[in-house]
């Protein structure tokens, strides 16, 4: 008796298990996905492009499964902020339609253009096009489709930007200054400028101080280890040699060996820098006025100012 009633409770359980199973209300937890099909089909997606209303855009492509900005020369986009836009972008949730009405749409950043106009995604294949618009007070965004009136209030707010800076990494090189052996600055109508690492002390010391000069202060020469660490770009562009025309050099000695030279100048009010690492030879990168001047150090700079003397 006790085998058939315990076969009769797990047939029950087993019955009730599958009507849950097959409850169609049960198959889509939650609001509707702004995009039901574009979670499976990113991996096949090939472009997006991101337009504000003040004509700011941008544009990611992807060329022989690699992604680029294509205003910019095909240069490497981050591909973890590539990723996570495109996941959080896929997972967005319609929690409530807002009006259809196309006066209230300035109001919530959605108009087609003028004031009040939205910023335009598109991800292609498939052409997922949404106009976003503002932030709501309390979750998520205003959002509506295109050609469509109805607006509608997402689960989360839609984060994307037009800027290319804010797609890509825009760390050009960083360099520990425990991985540094030596540095030498050779600025235009300058002296040459030498430090390296003691192989007694593993202090970095600076060489050939003139007669009679003292150092800033004792450490001063280990500023040198630190030149290369988080160097950060203003903007980037295919590498043109008439470009850097007697640039200032500044070489770098790794402790593994590796030898960076950086050349740097000034163009047109840009300060401008090229290195010849491997994957950075071919970029330029504009730089900014601080970091042009840590890069064209001259001993002058290390050195404490001599008295002048008062009659």
């Amino acid at each position: 008796m006790n085998i058939k009633v315990a076969g009769l409770f797990g047939m029950a359980v087993l019955s009730t298990a599958l009507l849950f199973q097959m409850n169609p209300a049960n198959v889509e937890a939650g609001p509707p996905l702004v995009f039901p099909a574009l979670k499976e089909q990113l991996s096949g997606v090939e472009s997006i492009e991101v337009m504000r209303p003040n004509g700011d855009s941008v544009a990611i492509v992807k060329q022989q499964g690699i992604w680029v900005l294509e205003a910019k020369s095909g240069y490497n986009v981050d591909f973890s902020k590539l990723s996570s836009f495109l996941m959080k972008f896929s997972q967005l949730r319609i929690v409530e339609e807002k009006t259809a009405i196309l006066s209230n749409h300035p109001r919530l950043g959605v108009a087609e253009d003028g004031p009040g106009a939205g910023t335009r995604v598109i991800i292609s294949p498939g052409e997922y096009s949404l106009l976003v618009g503002n932030e709501a007070p309390s979750q998520g965004s205003f959002v509506r489709y295109a050609d469509d009136p109805q607006v509608y209030l997402t689960n989360k707010p839609v984060k994307v930007s037009a800027d290319w800076i804010n797609w890509i990494d825009p760390v050009v090189i960083n360099i520990e200054p425990a991985d540094l052996q030596e540095v030498s600055i050779a600025v235009q109508s300058e002296p040459l400028m030498l430090a390296n690492r003691s192989e007694v002390s593993g202090e970095f010391e600076l060489q050939g101080i003139p007669t009679g000069r003292e150092l800033k202060h004792m450490t001063v020469a280990d500023s040198l280890t630190r030149l290369l660490v988080n160097i950060r770009m203003l903007d980037v562009e295919p590498y043109n040699p008439a470009i850097f025309q007697a640039p200032s050099i500044t070489r770098f000695v790794l402790i593994s060996g590796e030898t960076i030279n950086v050349e740097t100048i000034i163009t047109n009010g840009r300060f401008m820098m090229h290195l010849d690492r491997k994957n950075l030879a071919d970029w330029q990168f504009e730089i900014s006025e601080f970091t042009y001047n840590e890069l064209n150090k001259s001993m002058e700079a290390m050195l404490k100012t001599t008295e002048v003397d008062v009659e």
